[in-house]
């Protein structure tokens, strides 16, 4: 599928989905389907992560353990910079939850979904969890271990149509400049209107976090292999069920990816044997 049609698409469907007032199991589903429409995978959030996430990847509900409380944000990004490494946590709520009450509060909803995000920033400050978390979640090595961790706080949450004039709101103007103010320097607070497909994430995979490592959910509906697939493949578990799982692919393009990622599973373990031999690769994506 062409990426314009793909986001055409997306789009059409998400709208869709929001319109029936869906519960958050709903949305969680559909966003692990569509990584592409997850935000943070490529230095769009917070002060870096240009690099990406090691393999393209999204942790759907990932487990934060250590000391203290542990915690499962709802999806995660780990990116990285020259200088740095950005986990980019991210929680959703149902959508039709509203930001304030008819007096200009916030409401007691948005309040509880917020303060999630400050149990994240305290888990991170406590004594040993950094290192915890580069043990479990940095999956392509030792490469960038030695950077610092920056994390970042992300909440999707309510509909951009609370802020207008039919949104139930006498100043709807004042609180959308409110709803700016809510936010702390190391976060992004946004609505699930903002939630759009991004080229940039479009070769993504949504992977699950498990006691045996990281484990394939689905692909991007727009997922394509290349050179840089063979040390995903490695890695990573067979694609076979991910695959099936993957959303808007016709049955000969499953096989087809399959077929590749094996290809450069091989390719992969070939170089790891003959390290001193050059291969010579064309660009793009098949």
């Amino acid at each position: 599928m062409a990426w314009t049609e793909y986001a055409d698409k997306a789009l059409s469907d998400w709208y869709g989905l929001l319109s029936a007032n869906p519960e958050e199991d709903a949305v969680q589903e559909f966003l692990e389907l569509h990584p592409a429409m997850v935000p943070g995978g490529s230095g769009d959030i917070g002060p870096g992560g240009h690099h990406g996430s090691d393999f393209g990847a999204v942790f759907r509900r990932p487990k934060l353990t250590g000391a203290g409380r542990s915690f499962e944000p709802d999806f995660m990004w780990v990116t990285r910079s020259s200088s740095l490494i950005t986990p980019i946590l991210i929680e959703i709520e149902k959508p039709s939850k509203t930001w304030f009450t008819k007096a200009g509060r916030p409401t007691q909803e948005f309040t509880a979904a917020h303060d999630q995000l400050n149990d994240w920033r305290t888990w991170f400050d406590l004594d040993g969890n950094g290192a915890v978390f580069r043990e479990k979640f940095l999956i392509a090595g030792d490469r960038y271990r030695d950077r610092p961790l920056k994390p970042q706080f992300v909440l999707v949450y309510g509909r951009e149509s609370e802020f207008t004039r039919e949104g139930g709101h006498a100043n709807p103007d004042e609180l959308r400049r409110k709803r700016e103010g809510l936010r702390m320097a190391d976060e992004t607070i946004m609505t699930f209107d903002a939630l759009r497909p991004r080229y940039d994430h479009g070769r993504a995979i949504t992977l699950t976090m498990t006691s045996l490592g990281a484990r394939l959910h689905a692909f991007s509906p727009v997922f394509e292999t290349g050179p840089t697939t063979g040390e995903a493949a490695v890695q990573l578990d067979d694609p076979s069920a991910a695959l099936a799982r993957s959303a808007l692919m016709p049955p000969e393009r499953r096989t087809y990816l399959a077929e590749r990622w094996a290809f450069w599973k091989a390719h992969e373990q070939e170089k790891a044997q003959h390290p001193s031999t050059i291969y010579a690769h064309g660009i793009g994506g098949e």
